[in-house]
């Protein structure tokens, strides 16, 4: 423990500088949804930086979970408002071990943030010892679509696996139900019922194996009256 604390506490004082050991990466994947990853040249053991939009972030717009590819349970991550309406983060694992390690590129966290035009500043990002490495952040926004459709399903014709393809709108962003059914109008499976922002290239794949072969419709309803249709045939 006493190992980390020296660790964070040097991180918390180190000056921000501008060159390339540690690159931060800040996506927007959607209306509220951002990751944040890093690529490094050199292990990582602790991380800094602030969250700038150009609306005030408030306390309950904001929440940050781990890359679901991370499963250290000594990860920590801590975040606090701040007086001009930035949000400051900060990362370490409690075991001492690196958040990432060299010559990668790691997606660390998910945040979640009411936000228009955010980026990341201020970064400060920490090696071995609490050694200053020399940083930079970058910042790349997916666009959002403006209308909803399935793309399509491939492949087509499938046995016994398809993935059904589409983009949702903000509009029509909210609970949303994708089911299948057969020629005859009976629902034989349904792949999601739940909660989806808006965003582009959504991806479900159909497991058609306990099922005959031939003609299916995968059919996506979402909020706003939206509902959209895909012809997909089984062939065993």
């Amino acid at each position: 423990m006493k190992k980390v604390i020296i660790l964070i506490s040097s991180a918390l004082m180190l000056s921000l500088v501008t060159a390339s050991d540690a690159v931060l990466k800040l996506a927007k994947q959607s209306n509220s949804d951002f990751s944040v990853a890093l690529d490094s040249k050199k292990d990582v053991f602790g991380l800094q930086f602030d969250l700038i939009c150009d609306n005030k972030i408030t306390e309950e717009s904001v929440s940050h979970s781990f890359s679901s590819n991370d499963v250290r349970s000594n990860m920590s991550v801590y975040s606090r408002l701040r007086a001009d309406g930035s949000v400051r983060v900060i990362m370490f694992d409690l075991s001492g071990q690196p958040i990432v390690s060299s010559n990668n590129v790691e997606e660390v966290l998910n945040m979640k943030v009411k936000g228009d035009n955010c980026v990341c500043d201020n970064v400060v990002v920490a090696g071995e010892h609490g050694v200053s490495l020399q940083s930079t952040s970058t910042t790349s926004i997916t666009e959002l679509p403006q209308q909803s459709k399935i793309k399509g399903n491939y492949p087509n014709p499938f046995n016994p696996v398809t993935n059904i393809v589409f983009d949702l709108a903000e509009l029509n962003a909210g609970n949303v139900e994708i089911a299948v059914y057969d020629i005859q109008g009976r629902k034989v499976d349904v792949l999601h019922n739940g909660w989806l922002d808006a965003g582009s290239g959504y991806e479900f794949s159909w497991d058609a194996s306990s099922v005959a072969s031939g003609k299916y419709f995968a059919v996506i309803s979402a909020p706003n009256g939206f509902t959209d249709t895909v012809n997909m045939t089984l062939i065993k």
